[in-house]
């Protein structure tokens, strides 16, 4: 009889550990996975767009476009994972992986959503004014099974 309870107590145990790790594990929303342009004016007047592709395996590739003031752009491509956790938006640039910057996060409409920046390690822009949308240009990428963030 104490065999059996112990079983039962230790499989509750180990029951209740699984439910709570998994309660905690970031995910991605789906109805941010796509391909999104965003555009951005910052304070000196130089003009900050991109097109961003978030994957269903929680990775994505961002291509910036920076306009100067005197008409000189300036091209490059970040890419890193992301996922959701709670109502907010982390992002982490990969080979860097620092601390994530972490944005919440609320949809417009159904094909736009605003982002307004909480936390982050390395962005140039202020806390609190950071605030930006991206809308959809492109259905869901195929989908890439394996990998998990």
């Amino acid at each position: 009889m104490k065999q059996l309870l112990f079983v039962f107590l230790t499989t509750g145990l180990f029951s209740c550990t699984a439910i709570s790790t998994a309660n905690q594990r970031p995910f991605v929303d789906v109805k941010l996975i796509g391909v999104w342009k965003g555009e951005y004016l910052e304070e000196g007047g130089t003009i900050k767009k991109w097109t961003q592709t978030r994957n269903a395996d929680g990775t994505y590739t961002i291509d910036f476009s920076f306009t100067e003031l005197d008409g000189a752009i300036k091209n490059f491509t970040e890419s890193g994972k992301w996922w959701v956790k709670g109502r907010f938006f982390y992002e982490v640039a990969l080979p860097q992986m620092g601390r994530p910057d972490k944005y919440q996060y609320s949809f417009e409409k159904i094909e736009c959503v605003s982002f307004a920046l909480i936390e982050s390690d390395g962005l140039a822009e202020k806390l609190d004014s950071y605030e930006f949308s991206e809308c959809l240009v492109a259905d869901s990428p195929p989908a890439i099974i394996g990998e998990s963030i």
